[in-house]
């Protein structure tokens, strides 16, 4: 299927990544475009809360049988449209994510098997991919093609608690064959990895892919031009380029995008030059790296990868502070690519209830504790 050669970026000067998904998908839905009638969404009783309602409203919900509106019918006021017929394009489930994967899995084989391709999209909350991981995996066994979009992610969502917060699956998605694992921060970043993932999910070397997302609303950055995009497709770019001879950098991942800022503009004084990295997939970037290696050993005189090109950036002797709302080890292993030092912040634990900032401080992932893992690394106190 044909994919749009730009998707329209929602427009706002803050916003979360899991509304921006639920926009993209509605102008998807509104705009006629072909792409749009292949398009199949489910999930496991987390519909309006993942910010489907506004595709289930256009598209409506699929039954073999047609199915009346209660709410409408008992005059009770309701935002979403449960209309239900043979021609809805969103499968609705119980709590049941193994039936979530499951249903993924055969979706995206509906073009191998029946000649009909489809583009299925499922969306869970983040901690639970890991209640079906046994059908997401023979699901890219099988090479089927689906698009995973999990919301909320990590700590960041809050008030939602201990059984809503997430930590390894950033893991998850760089271990898994066959899919490949996106964390964007801002609203053209997410953007520009959906319509890449609709053409992934089509190409003959693709694969399925998982975009981790949040429910956090953040300032939207103000871009010069578009030169940023091809390398965040790529799993990385820098915000702010490193200057000459600079021997620090600040790397995060994900919705943690206004505490590196902040921390960066703390710095930035103190280490003239100092870089910040945005990493939008650490899959991509140390799928590249690993395959880098591993030419190496078969003297295949594989080019450098996308890291290694981002790192040449500063010398061999700096230092990285990395930060992600998830393992530390998701972003640790960048200091092995030049034999850089690493201080790594993350979420290690899981549990506690409360605000932002009182969450950040307590798992180490605000400004200060970027703030003051840069005093230990770069200026040694």
């Amino acid at each position: 299927m044909p994919v749009p050669a730009r998707l329209p970026v929602p427009e706002g000067k803050e916003q979360a990544t899991q509304t921006t998904f639920g926009k993209i998908l509605l102008e998807i839905a509104k705009s006629g475009e072909a792409i749009a009638d292949r398009i199949v969404t489910t999930s496991p009783d987390v519909t309006v809360s993942t910010n489907l309602g506004a595709w289930v409203n256009q598209r409506g919900l699929f039954r073999r049988r047609e199915l009346k509106d209660v709410f409408h019918a008992a005059k009770i006021p309701s935002a979403q449209r449960w209309t239900g017929h043979d021609a809805g394009q969103h499968i609705e489930l119980g709590i049941a994510e193994s039936n979530l994967f499951l249903l993924l899995a055969a979706l995206g084989l509906a073009a191998p098997i029946f000649g009909t391709r489809l583009l299925p999209i499922g969306t869970v909350y983040d901690p639970f991919i890991a209640r079906g991981l046994d059908a997401l995996n023979y699901g890219c066994y099988q090479e089927s093609r689906f698009l995973l979009v999990a919301t909320p992610s990590g700590v960041t969502l809050g008030p939602e608690g201990g059984a809503h917060q997430s930590i390894n699956s950033p893991l998850i998605g760089m271990g898994q064959p066959g899919l490949t694992y996106f964390e964007p921060a801002f609203a053209d970043e997410l953007t520009a990895m959906m319509r890449w993932s609709f053409e992934h999910l089509q190409a003959p070397a693709g694969g399925s892919v998982y975009l981790r997302l949040s429910t956090r609303s953040i300032a939207q950055v103000e871009r010069v031009d578009d030169g940023w995009e091809a390398d965040a497709l790529k799993g990385g770019y820098w915000l702010k380029a490193p200057g000459e001879g600079c021997e620090a950098a600040i790397v995060y991942t994900g919705a943690i995008a206004p505490e590196a800022i902040e921390a960066w503009e703390q710095l930035s004084g103190d280490i003239p030059g100092l870089g910040l990295l945005a990493v939008t997939s650490p899959d991509l970037l140390h799928r590249g790296w690993s395959a880098r290696q591993a030419g190496r050993w078969r003297q295949a005189g594989a080019p450098p990868s996308h890291v290694e090109t981002l790192l040449d950036a500063l010398p061999s002797q700096a230092g990285l502070v990395t930060i992600i709302d998830g393992s530390p080890s998701t972003l640790s292993w960048l200091g092995g690519v030049r034999g850089m030092r690493v201080s790594p912040l993350g979420v290690d634990r899981f549990g506690q209830t409360g605000d932002l900032p009182d969450l950040y401080r307590t798992y180490r992932l605000d400004a200060d504790a970027i703030v003051e893992a840069a005093a230990e690394l770069f200026l040694g106190a």
